[in-house]
């Protein structure tokens, strides 16, 4: 099965082709000493066979063979293109055109008797030259000429298509010769007439033609002016509002879209043309560097923009060759990690959300975190003491910086310090971005994503001081209405937004500007770059539109907040953001807070950090998790109720219990204000708050805390934090104390078994989640660490279920999991991942060692659902068994 694409490819070609040869053979008739025409249809013959046999078309390689043959005589001069050659050749032409409009209807060749004979007749045809061309070079060489024609120049080669036809015809050739030698001329002709069947004529219809690509690019234009006139049309109708002209102008902008997306389509390309490049490089590569790859292609049909396909050639050269260089191993090292001698390399390619997502998946060693580490602090990238608190993600992302290698000494490949940072600049200025996922020992893939086309986008246009803006609508995750002055958390100079727990870096879009403060910013549009998240906030958020993108000039090209600029519907210009652009303003804020809080601080060897909230309660500072809190406010005093006995406030038409933290903890509490600052929790829709006099910051933080002097139900523990002792606050025994049945869950029977194995070296982390679970009705046994939870089970204990956090120290999660899965009569015993490093490459790992579930330490409903679900599975299939 041939792809139909490449066959069209095919054909289009072949067509051109029978096309120029039919004009130069009627034009060799008229000049036989034309070399040049001669040579032109040497060529295009000579082509056409190769392209054949490349698709093992047998027919219309041999017939293609024995017409190139004949060429090739008359253009060494043994033979004159007469009439009789002339007209055998265009009977070629014609059983070519034949078998090519065959092709086009069928998508294979005919298979007739009459071709097969043509094609004996062809071979005898060709032999008879080649015995005539003998005879003349004899006759020359008796007279004493030199010709430069060698006899083995010229020498018959048989094609496979011919020995097929031998062996069918055998008897019949031979037969035919043995005539010719006895029988008259007369009877031969008459014979031969009576046998010959002749060739369909056949034209073959146009269905393919070549188009200049600048024509094609100012059709783009055009269609970009097109879709700026349709908008400016709609624009003034809905201004108007006259039926029959709304009726017209939806016609119109139907059939613009319409032509737009065809026109679009003519610049589309499959990325094979791309990737059908790499089997060579990759085999050169693979040889220079003694290494065995095999590369596999897949989604060579997936299209893009010519535009695009021209500019991601380089930086997936480069990246194809990191992989085989830095990724595949020799094949001696791979069979010593028990792999098979050949690495293998992916090229994939997919759509996914209006993108195309490119992927170099290798399988060789993987990338080495502590070797990227260790090089970034030669570096100067970061200290010793900052490269130990860093994720894996941040740890590979040095490898985009500019100058980075690993390379032991510098080749023809690697070791020169460029490359990934020009891959990922270049990437990102096509509105794509690029990420790195691996496992050592077990390979690396990187995974780009590029939009569609960069011509005409559909975007989102938001306002700031009057100003239009556009934004790529690729680039949107969500829009959020919000009120700056409660919903946004500062940190220093930084603004951060808390979205489901996750926090996001605001950037105002008037500031960017180089404006104080937009008019009225109440609309957060969170953006994704790629690497992370960042909202920004802004005026006003109108509706989504296309727009032609045009290219920036001179003096805007180096100002990162700009991509490029549009007209839009009211001829105006509007300027569009460039996300990475803004993204990196945000991280550079990011960056500058981290540092002026480093020495706030508190040191720990492998303890993850936390945003934390710290507030005060009258003279008292106590602190929370800002993962846990789902909203901040304030509210007046006059505002707080009593109901029942209990104290309530009314906020957006619901009643919420207010839970003052003082009648349950040994603090002072707040004095009388006019004012307070409120902390919503929520939870299983149950939602109450905390009064609090006053918020004092938000910090990045450990959560490693001192329990042993305050001891006292409801606080997990102290810290000092700026020459003050912060109270961490335990939220979830707080409001059991305000109301015992907050978190009761009700169970339809009894679980047999309801003991739960905590391995968690974080004191903080220790108490809240147990007294969580103790809570919900388990009975829980708290490790340290992996190691001392694995004595525990080596010594009898058969808990329900394991959760195990991944940093400890002594024996990690991963280890402890390892060790578990490793010993059969704890095979079965669920095991729940607790952590607060999240990213998929961490949960793909904890999963493929043997972990059964994978939760966030703070998000306790969830973790709670995750339990009832093991606990419930594990039940069921006791009892199938």
């Amino acid at each position: 099965m041939i792809d139909e694409d490449i066959l069209k490819d095919f054909l289009v070609e072949a067509k051109d082709g029978i096309a120029k040869m039919e004009e130069e053979f009627i034009e060799l008739e008229k000049d036989k000493g034309n070399l040049e025409i001669i040579k032109s249809l040497f060529r295009t013959m000579h082509s056409l066979k190769g392209a054949s046999g490349f698709f093992g078309f047998k027919s219309l390689e041999g017939i293609a063979h024995f017409a190139e043959d004949i060429l090739g005589k008359i253009r060494d001069g043994e033979i004159e293109p007469t009439e009789e050659v002339i007209d055998i050749l265009l009977k070629c032409l014609d059983e070519i055109k034949y078998i090519v409009a065959y092709l086009e209807e069928n998508k294979t060749e005919p298979v007739e008797d009459r071709i097969l004979d043509f094609l004996v007749d062809l071979s005898n045809f060709t032999n008879k030259l080649k015995k005539k061309g003998e005879v003349q070079l004899s006759k020359e060489a008796e007279k004493g000429v030199t010709s430069e024609v060698k006899p083995e120049e010229v020498s018959h080669k048989e094609e496979p298509f011919e020995e097929k036809a031998k062996t069918k015809e055998e008897p019949e050739v031979e037969e035919k010769v043995l005539n010719e030698n006895v029988l008259p001329e007369e009877k031969r002709e008459a014979e031969k007439e009576e046998k010959t069947v002749a060739t369909p004529q056949i034209q073959l219809t146009e269905t393919h033609i070549k188009v200049d690509v600048k024509l094609l690019d100012q059709l783009m234009n055009l269609a970009g002016e097109l879709v700026l006139a349709r908008n400016r049309v709609v624009q003034l109708a809905n201004k108007i509002n006259e039926p029959e002209l709304s009726r017209s102008v939806q016609s119109l902008s139907m059939v613009t879209t319409e032509l737009q997306e065809t026109i679009m389509k003519t610049r589309m390309q499959p990325i094979g043309v791309v990737f059908n490049k790499f089997p060579r490089i990759v085999r050169d590569l693979a040889k220079a560097l003694n290494k065995k790859v095999n590369l596999h292609l897949e989604g060579t049909e997936t299209e893009l923009d010519r535009s695009i396909i021209e500019a991601i050639k380089d930086p997936l050269t480069h990246l194809v060759r990191n992989s085989i260089d830095h990724g595949i191993e020799a094949p001696e090292v791979r069979v010593q990690a028990g792999k098979p001698p050949e690495g293998n390399l992916i090229l994939r390619a997919y759509h996914e959300g209006g993108q195309v997502i490119i992927e170099i998946e290798d399988d060789g060693k993987g990338i080495d975190l502590e070797k990227i580490k260790k090089k970034a602090i030669e570096k100067g990238f970061v200290t010793p003491e900052e490269a130990e608190k860093l994720s894996d993600k941040e740890i590979l992302s040095f490898i985009f910086k500019s100058g980075f290698s690993t390379a032991e000494k510098v080749t023809q490949v690697s070791g020169r310090g460029v490359g990934m940072d020009v891959v990922k600049t270049n990437i990102e200025k096509l509105g794509g971005s690029i990420e790195l996922n691996t496992f050592l020992g077990k390979g690396t893939t990187v995974r780009i994503k590029i939009p569609l086309t960069l011509a005409i986008i559909p975007a989102l246009i938001v306002t700031s001081h009057d100003q239009r803006y556009a934004i790529p609508q690729v680039s949107l995750r969500e829009l959020v209405s919000i009120n700056p002055e409660t919903d946004i958390l500062k940190m220093g100079d930084t603004e951060f937004y808390r979205l489901r727990g996750e926090i996001i870096p605001v950037v105002r879009l008037s500031r960017a500007l180089g404006f104080k403060n937009g008019k009225s910013e109440k609309s957060l549009v969170i953006l994704n770059t790629g690497e992370r998240h960042i909202g920004l906030l802004v005026d006003q958020i109108y509706d989504s539109e296309e727009i032609v993108v045009k290219p920036l000039g001179k003096w805007f090209k180096n100002i990162p907040l700009y991509s490029g600029a549009t007209i839009m519907g009211d001829g105006k210009l509007a300027l569009i953001l460039d996300v990475v652009g803004l993204s990196q303003l945000a991280g550079l804020k990011t960056e500058e807070i981290e540092r002026s809080y480093e020495e706030k601080k508190f040191k720990t060897s492998a303890e993850e950090t936390q945003f934390i909230l710290i507030f005060n309660v009258g003279e008292d500072s106590l602190a929370l998790p800002l993962a846990l809190i789902s909203r901040l406010d304030k509210i007046k005093a006059e505002e707080i109720q009593i109901i029942g006995g209990k104290e309530v406030i009314l906020y957006k038409n619901k009643v919420i219990p207010l839970i003052r933290l003082e009648n349950y903890l040994p603090i002072q509490g707040s004095p009388p204000q006019e004012e307070y600052n409120i902390l919503f929790f929520t939870e299983r829709e149950k939602t109450c708050a905390i009064l609090c006099s006053k918020i004092v910051d938000t910090l990045e933080t450990t959560l490693e805390v001192e329990v042993d002097l305050y001891v006292q139900p409801g606080i997990l523990g102290h810290r000092i934090i700026n020459n003050k002792t912060i109270l961490f606050l335990d939220i979830y025994k707080v409001i059991e104390m305000y109301d015992p049945e907050w978190f009761i869950v009700k169970r339809e029977e009894p679980e047999e078994n309801l003991n739960i194995l905590l391995a968690e070296d974080s004191p903080f982390f220790q108490n809240m989640i147990r007294n969580y679970l103790v809570q919900a009705g388990f009975e829980v046994e708290v490790a340290g660490n992996g190691e001392e939870a694995l004595k525990k089970l080596k010594a009898g204990y058969k808990p329900a279920l394991i959760i195990s956090d991944i940093e400890m120290p002594v024996m990690d999660g991963f280890e402890f999991i390892k060790n578990v899965r490793s010993i059969p009569e704890y095979k079965d015993i669920p095991i729940m991942v607790l952590t607060s490093l999240t990213g998929e490459d961490i949960k793909k790992k904890v999963f493929e060692l043997g972990a059964n579930a994978y939760e966030v330490k703070l998000e306790r409903e969830k973790v709670l659902r995750a339990i009832e679900e093991l606990l419930s599975y594990k039940k069921e299939m006791r009892i199938s068994i």
